[in-house]
């Protein structure tokens, strides 16, 4: 069946009619028939479908649903990445995981693409959980590494995502280069993007020399200006998460409890939790961070770090307040546009399936009655949703 999208503005482009069918689009002109026709001339801006590069599908253990990514869907965000679920990985198998979001693939819900687990230091940041949950694969060897990394993709794993730091007590032994580059270099070998969970500006050299080409959040201390022109002459690029920094924490729901954070070594009875900064702080520190990065040429993509979890079920959106930030940081609004689009498209190795508007691409479309400024407030009401050639929302 042909659907035709008619008098599209489309963002940053040109008006036209845009022609789709079997969920692709087939043709970007002037068009007069098809088996299904919506007037788009009420629509301020018709945009590709948005990415959130960096959310966790589940913490906790709280069973699998789908009710997050229609959520995500019915916003606009039409596709995003799992980057390490938080459940113990013995009681829910990544495989249980997997084979579930195979049945939900069609076009009410956003695309999930997922890491699986982290693939960590043995006994170290990701690997257990403060409750005793083993969430990632905990490595003592290179070669541990290069298993672990071979088991998830084998599995259908879409990348890879380890983590460096000493935890929230600060008492977790961080993975050391070798084993980051392993974990790099076997993605690589195998063609999956693979990414590292960082937040002190102290370990970028240790990435930087284990060839880590995106950092999964930007470090909430200073980075020193060498340390940025370095990442951005290497061509990593950047998931900042800006907004996860000092966002609001809402009340748990009655009966509702928080999940397990990382643990010290071996998990329970770890250290105690550090003594945290001033997240406003924390935040300016991430913008500016950020802000230099993309001065010296680095790319960033838009991603949350939401967690779904059972304190905080309601938690998929348009990512509103990352778009406002990253403005903040320096993009202008067609930059950030990108950020949410066709830069986590390439983060995520899917840029030839969506990110743009483009022949021979997925048809995730989205589409806004007022005109997207700074405020990217328009973006909070998305009026038209199409999800691989279907319209989900008008």
């Amino acid at each position: 069946m042909k659907v035709l999208l008619k008098n599209a503005k489309i963002y940053g482009g040109d008006t036209a009619d845009i022609l789709v069918e079997d969920g692709k689009i087939i043709g970007i002109g002037s068009y007069d028939s098809a088996d299904e026709i919506h007037d788009m001339s009420g629509y301020a801006a018709v945009l590709p479908g948005v990415i959130d590069a960096h959310m966790h599908i589940v913490t906790g253990d709280i069973e699998y649903n789908d009710r997050a990514l229609r959520s995500w869907a019915q916003a606009g965000v039409t596709t995003v990445r799992d980057l390490g679920m938080g459940n113990d990985k013995n009681d829910h198998p990544t495989q249980e995981f997997l084979a579930y979001r195979e049945t939900i693939e069609n076009p009410e819900c956003a695309h999930c693409l997922t890491c699986g687990r982290f693939v960590a230091q043995y006994h170290g940041l990701n690997h257990v959980m403060s409750d005793g949950a083993e969430t990632g694969y905990g490595c003592q060897t290179p070669e541990d590494a290069v298993n672990a990394v071979n088991e998830l993709i084998d599995m259908g794993c879409e990348g890879i995502k380890t983590s460096i730091g000493r935890g929230m007590g600060g008492g977790q032994t961080p993975i050391e280069t070798e084993k980051l580059k392993a974990i790099a270099d076997t993605a690589k070998a195998r063609g999956v993007w693979v990414t590292c969970h960082i937040l002190d500006a102290e370990f970028v050299p240790a990435l930087l020399e284990a060839g880590m080409p995106e950092f999964a959040h930007m470090p909430t201390d200073h980075v020193p200006d060498e340390m940025l022109k370095a990442m951005a002459d290497a061509g990593v690029t950047c998931t900042p998460t800006l907004m996860s920094i000092n966002a609001p924490r809402p009340p748990l729901p009655k009966g509702a409890k928080m999940p397990p954070m990382p643990g010290g070594p071996g998990g329970p009875g770890g250290p105690p939790p550090m003594m945290m900064k001033d997240p406003q702080e924390q935040e300016d520190i991430c913008v500016d961070n950020t802000r230099r990065f993309i001065e010296f040429g680095g790319m960033v993509a838009v991603g949350t770090d939401t967690m779904r979890m059972e304190s905080q079920p309601h938690v998929a959106a348009m990512p509103v307040r990352e778009l406002q930030l990253l403005h903040k940081a320096g993009l202008t609004v067609p930059q950030v546009i990108d950020a949410a689009t066709i830069n986590a498209a390439k983060l995520c190795k899917i840029d030839g399936q969506v990110g743009t508007i483009e022949v021979g691409k997925q048809a995730n479309i989205i589409a806004v009655k007022d005109p997207i400024d700074e405020t990217f407030q328009a973006l909070s009401h998305v009026e038209f949703v199409m999800n691989r050639g279907a319209v989900i929302k008008e």
